[in-house]
């Protein structure tokens, strides 16, 4: 809500008087004295002043004639609860002056509150006169008319200030801006531009920017571009484009460009200009695209010059093993064995890691599912013991199914490989929130002691041998890469002693 600070300020304490006093601008000023000298002349009054209700009590602002007659109480008191005008009887004395006429005259004390089209009480206009009789209508409304004076001149300069400080902080803010801010007019000509703009060109150039398209400093072929940009920002309103330009300085830089149409209040239409280089962004996601270029490559390599010259190894091992079985020595046959173990390790972990670096190129559509389904996929894809059971809870999800399958899968697989209880049990359980959905994978297996927590997400980490159990140690990875694809979470819970908690925190889909 406006309050009387709001149109001229905060009254602070005079240092000589001790008295809270303020300092108004020149132009309120001006027009509040005025006014006070008008109420001397029209009324023929004797004194006149103008007051401020602040918080702290009313403070004149302007005073003008004679002092005013000392207010008793009750008067005193009208200044603050008035609201409407009031005419007060302060004495009638005959007019004993050698000069007058004799008559008697009446001092009569004014009170006409100062009140903005809000309701807000601004203050009071005061003002003391002799006459023999109080205002009649006539006068009461030329006191209306200069107290809306008063409120329209105090609305029009609070009105001037927010629209010159608001003026200010846009061109400070657009000074001070490092992107490159500009306007055009119909015929493409620029007409403002800020520093970071002006600063692209050299020195000798900055004075033919304004006033000038500058498209003669670019090649053809990009002052092509530029125009053909102008022009759609001015028929749909808005254009942004990502463009590899030459700068007038010779520079070579990458910038995006956001073009906006607007009109003034004439109705001329103009184009706001935009420019932010990312040169450095753009160059970070081509090398970044260019890794994943070479990533893929590395796949297909993988996938076909690795793989079939291990699968020549595994069928030789295995010839040797066919022809030499029953000539060579019970420890040659072991270290063949292990040989052969060694291969189809090789296997799997070359058949992980390719699955690992094609996460990213894997369906990820989206379906509602019952979490119960999994359940079928742990029966018909993993080797489940006969001594392990695993429960998993109803409940619907909107997931993308192949992802969030594979986590599940993932993480069912590593409670059922690691368990070593002659009952085993895995159980999958799912919680509420409001934003993920919760998804516990509990067993009550050997557990991790928390100090192994962040390893066993890392690539190629196990924390038993692979002798003692198989596997590439790549399945917590996979499940990692697959929540930091969704922006999801996993955390661990264990002693060390009684089992595994796992707890998949997977983001909902915005509605």
């Amino acid at each position: 809500m406006l309050s009387v600070e709001s149109y001229i300020g905060n009254p602070e304490k005079n240092s000589e008087t001790g008295l809270l006093d303020i300092v108004l601008d020149s132009s309120i000023q001006t027009n509040l004295d005025s006014i006070c000298e008008l109420v001397l002349t029209i009324f023929d009054a004797q004194a006149c002043l103008i007051t401020a209700n602040f918080s702290q009590g009313p403070i004149t602002l302007s005073q003008c004639g004679e002092s005013l007659s000392e207010l008793n109480d009750n008067q005193q008191a009208s200044i603050n609860r008035v609201k409407q005008f009031e005419e007060f009887v302060l004495d009638t004395n005959p007019n004993t002056n050698a000069d007058s006429k004799n008559t008697a005259s009446t001092i009569y004390e004014a009170h006409s509150p100062i009140i903005f089209p809000s309701g807000l009480v601004f203050g009071m206009l005061i003002f003391e006169r002799h006459s023999e009789s109080p205002l009649d209508g006539k006068e009461k409304a030329i006191l209306s008319i200069l107290q809306r004076d008063i409120t329209n001149h105090l609305i029009q300069q609070k009105q001037a200030f927010e629209e010159a400080k608001s003026t200010e902080l846009h061109t400070l803010i657009s000074k001070h801006n490092q992107d490159w801010i500009f306007v055009k007019d119909e015929s493409f000509r620029i007409v403002y531009a800020n520093d970071a703009f002006l600063g692209v060109y050299p020195e000798n150039m900055q004075d033919k920017i304004i006033g000038f398209t500058t498209l003669e400093e670019y090649d053809v072929a990009e002052a092509e571009l530029f125009l053909a940009d102008d022009k759609t920002a001015f028929e749909k309103g808005i254009c942004i484009v990502t463009e590899d330009l030459h700068m007038p300085d010779g520079q070579h830089i990458i910038v995006e460009t956001v073009k906006r149409r607007f009109e003034d209040e004439y109705g001329k239409a103009y184009i706001l200009g935009v420019c932010r280089n990312v040169t450095r962004r753009e160059h970070l996601i081509r090398e970044l695209k260019k890794a994943n270029d070479e990533l893929d490559d590395f796949t297909s390599i993988a996938s076909h010059d690795l793989k079939s010259p291990l699968n020549a190894i595994k069928r030789l091992l295995e010839w040797i093993e066919e022809d030499c079985k029953a000539l060579l020595p019970e420890e040659h046959l072991e270290n063949l064995n292990l040989v052969m173990n060694r291969a189809d390790r090789m296997q799997v972990l070359l058949d992980d890691l390719l699955r690992y670096a094609r996460i990213d190129q894997g369906d990820i559509s989206t379906a509602e599912i019952n979490l119960a389904e999994v359940k079928h996929d742990v029966t018909q894809l993993l080797d489940l013991p006969k001594n392990i059971t695993v429960n998993i809870d109803e409940g619907m999800l909107t997931v993308p199914v192949v992802p969030f399958k594979t986590v599940m899968l993932n993480l069912i697989g590593n409670a059922i490989k690691h368990n070593d209880k002659a009952e085993g049990l895995v159980k999958v359980t799912m919680l509420d929130s409001r934003h993920h959905y919760i998804i516990e994978v509990s067993d009550n297996g050997p557990g991790i002691e928390p100090k192994y927590f962040d390893r066993i997400f890392q690539l190629f980490q196990t924390l038993r041998s692979r002798d003692e159990l198989e596997g590439s140690g790549i399945g917590l990875s996979v499940v990692m890469k697959h929540l930091n694809n969704f922006d999801g979470k996993i955390e661990v819970e264990s002693d060390g002693k009684l089992g595994s908690t796992f707890r998949v925190y997977w983001p909902k889909k915005a509605k």
